[in-house]
């Protein structure tokens, strides 16, 4: 009974399932308690954690809280006070676990909750409203939790949703068995540090070409696709766990997506992080060159450019002169702002496998405009390397190497 795992519910609504689930989970030989996030309504039954300490914790007086029947307005201090309560239980090693049990809004609140906690902290929420369009991504953002459909409505006890549960149960106990054999830590004192990187499919061959020669030194990779919210991913972790000895951004093209308001936007601190802390970066221009726009934002004079249809989701189009420059501008800004080494590398093939020199994506007079202002932009002490390579080469990557060990001190 050395594990414990956290049950997350609006007791006044679905107590009775959870009281169930914590006994299919203390029955696996794990310790379960109830922590309640409800609204209004008084509880069904007894729970470990009450709302009045979580609203305690949030700062806020229960005696004043219970005066507002405003849902929306209660929901913000249930939210806020369950964070600080599951951070102190982690913090003092009471917590190895999460799961939620809801509907629309007991998901919405239990995962936003489990976001309060560090990757590689187990999270499982289950919900009846998990398949809603929309939904699923909102539910999970940039964590590590796992969603599960329960398909019927969690509304009371039934044989198809004690088997739900049940499976729940399992499902969320397995999971703290593998975090507790292969913990999230920081590594040991004579191993080299890990090491972020960002990928995506344009420039993948060049992704695996540098894990491979960094993999050989002994550093560990740990990839982010850069999409959006794989690279918005690993900027939080840079920022909430110092579990990272450096980065090379291959793909940084979410700081463009932002700025101009494309679908791989990637949140207005991308490329921040790593500055921030202290820790050593590599930049590559990888999809920097070119967007993503929505197809319902396209514009008129998208038709007129360059595009690349990618899939049949995805059509990327060449950005203009005055694009470039606002993303070298603002991409300096950022780096200029860093606290450790920055170097960045420039392939004058191509910045990746779309717009590889030869190809009609291929426009090195607009690449030019970019690293032109970006060289005008950034302080003198990061320095900008002209590679006369493809993005996808061997050459490449190995200048990518070349330059890590100098920035690591090799």
């Amino acid at each position: 009974m050395g594990r414990v795992i956290a049950i997350l519910v609006m007791a006044e609504e679905k107590w009775q399932e959870a009281d169930f689930l914590r006994k299919e989970i203390e029955a696996r030989d794990y310790k379960a308690f109830i922590l309640d996030m409800g609204l209004l309504g008084k509880p069904q039954g007894t729970c470990d954690i009450t709302r009045e300490e979580i609203i305690s914790v949030s700062g806020h007086s229960p005696e004043e809280v219970s005066l507002v029947t405003d849902r929306g307005k209660r929901m913000p201090i249930m939210v806020d006070g369950a964070k600080e309560k599951v951070r102190q239980l982690y913090s003092s090693g009471q917590l190895d676990g999460m799961i939620s049990i809801g509907g629309t809004t007991g998901t919405q609140m239990g995962t936003r909750i489990m976001m309060s906690l560090p990757f590689g902290v187990p999270k499982f929420a289950v919900s009846s409203t998990a398949s809603l369009p929309a939904f699923a991504s909102r539910y999970i953002g940039t964590a590590d939790i796992v969603l599960m459909h329960s398909v019927v409505e969690i509304s009371g006890l039934n044989n198809l949703m004690r088997n739900v549960l049940s499976r729940a149960a399992g499902a969320i106990c397995g999971m703290v068995e593998g975090s507790a054999k292969v913990p999230i830590s920081l590594v040991g004192k004579d191993e080299k540090p890990l090491i972020a990187m960002t990928h995506f499919g344009p420039c993948e061959e060049c992704a695996v070409n540098v894990r491979e020669l960094l993999e050989r030194r002994g550093y560990q990779i740990i990839g982010f696709s850069a999409a959006g919210v794989g690279d918005r991913a690993m900027e939080e972790m840079i920022e909430r766990q110092n579990i990272f000895g450096a980065v090379i951004d291959l793909a940084p093209g979410g700081v463009g997506e932002e700025v101009l308001g494309f679908t791989r936007a990637a949140g207005p601190t991308r490329l921040e992080a790593a500055g921030k802390r202290g820790i050593p970066q590599i930049i590559a221009p990888s999809c920097v060159n070119w967007g993503s726009p929505s197809k319902r934002d396209y514009k008129p004079e998208y038709k007129l450019r360059k595009k690349y249809d990618y899939d049949a989701a995805r059509t990327f189009i060449r950005l203009s002169e005055d694009e470039m420059i606002v993303v070298a501008d603002v991409m300096a800004e950022k780096l200029n702002r860093a606290l450790a080494p920055v170097k960045i590398l420039i392939p004058l093939g191509g910045w990746s496998s779309l717009d590889r020199r030869g190809t009609d994506f291929y426009n090195a007079e607009l690449d030019r405009v970019f690293v032109d202002e970006l060289r005008k932009r950034l302080k003198r002490d990061i320095e900008v390397r002209e590679v006369d390579s493809d993005l996808d080469t061997p050459e490449f990557a190995q200048a990518i190497a070349d330059a890590f060990d100098e920035i690591m001190g090799a």
